[in-house]
């Protein structure tokens, strides 16, 4: 079955509601909810969220390599393993030399995001396309493979998408935070209402 992750917002305006949402989106079957690293400390703000779930994977993507040297990556990423009991998973920007930071993670021992090519990919990675069409069948079946989608403009839409990635080989999309997402998340198929004809004649 396709996995479902979540973008949220990095503007936190209150933050019980903002954490009243991760518990929400992990009650409705969210597989992971990720967070940049572009404002606030990612790795606060993902302790704060294992302190309340119990089932999500917690992601950081992190939006570029400056910032996080390996050694402070390494800890940051420990510290969310210790609070999350191993439910962290770290993204990797585009572009640029990672390999010390994948050395560095691996070491802490959390899923790395990276983007690129399916069948390129090693154990422990999961691989983000831009489309289904970057899927094939001869990727490997040891790693994930998740694509970034739009949130969808309705349920019908919605259900199409999910179908067409999961057709494809996806393991799961990464969809940004919505109002309607809770819902959608809950029930993903499209309106039946013939229990309510049936019941009026």
């Amino acid at each position: 079955m396709l996995k479902v992750a979540v973008r949220l917002p990095v503007a936190v305006a209150d933050v019980g509601e903002y954490l009243a949402d991760v518990t929400a989106l992990e009650s409705a079957g969210a597989d992971t909810i990720w967070v940049d690293d572009s404002t606030l400390d990612p790795w606060i703000l993902l302790g704060a969220m294992a302190a309340l779930t119990h089932r999500v994977r917690l992601g950081c993507r992190l939006t570029s390599l400056r910032a996080w040297p390996p050694s402070r990556l390494a800890v940051s990423v420990a510290a969310l393993q210790l609070l999350s009991r191993g439910r962290t998973v770290v993204g990797l920007p585009k572009g640029g030399d990672a390999s010390k930071h994948v050395v560095a993670l691996h070491a802490a021992a959390s899923k790395i995001l990276s983007f690129g090519s399916p069948d390129k990919a090693s154990d422990g990675v999961i691989v983000a396309v831009e489309s289904a069409d970057q899927i094939s069948d001869a990727a490997p079946t040891h790693i994930e493979v998740w694509a970034s989608i739009a949130m969808p403009p309705d349920r019908e839409a919605w259900t199409s998408t999910l179908n067409a990635y999961e057709v494809a080989g996806a393991s799961g999309v990464i969809v940004p935070w919505g109002d309607r997402l809770v819902d959608l998340l809950r029930n993903s198929q499209p309106d039946d209402r013939s229990d309510l004809l049936m019941s009026t004649g």
